[in-house]
């Protein structure tokens, strides 16, 4: 009996739709690299996973929280098979959203960079034209007419 219910939780768990979200940390400041949370079959909302870079690698983190001198799991899997589901879910989750974030950035450098060169681009063209419009009398240009329009008629 043991076994067949061990099989039908580990059914269970591989059933299971596991909807996470990954919130990197800019600069992490200590182990805790990003936030996650996860939504269990579209019922029920775990927040406040914390992914964290340990020294076997990354690993999500339940919620906790501090009793006496314990920290206490608020909410956590029951079976190993979902733990570990959950938390390769997780840590998935945060590489890619860490590569989106950094494609995003990457994109965005080149575009200021595109925008610096097209600027360039219409700075060298408009340049000529500066220049000549330089070498042209002010009369031509329609400088100095409006010193002469105001001065007082005799």
């Amino acid at each position: 009996m043991a076994k067949e219910t061990q099989t039908a939780q580990t059914a269970a768990s591989e059933a299971i739709k596991l909807d996470v979200r990954a919130y990197p940390i800019a600069e992490p400041k200590n182990k805790t690299v990003a936030f996650a949370s996860v939504t269990i079959n579209d019922m029920v909302a775990i927040n406040g996973i914390q992914v964290i870079d340990g020294k076997n690698g990354l690993f999500a983190q339940m919620p906790q929280t501090k009793v006496g001198d314990e920290y206490k799991d608020i909410a956590f899997p029951v079976t190993k098979d979902l733990r570990l589901q959950l938390n390769k879910a997780v840590v998935e989750e945060y590489s890619a959203e860490k590569d989106r974030r950094a494609n995003e950035k990457a994109s965005v450098k080149d575009q200021i960079r595109e925008g610096k060169d097209t600027a360039k681009e219409s700075s060298a063209k408009t340049a000529p034209a500066k220049a000549a419009a330089k070498d042209t009398p002010s009369a031509a240009r329609g400088k100095g007419s409006k010193a002469k329009a105001s001065e007082p008629a005799h």
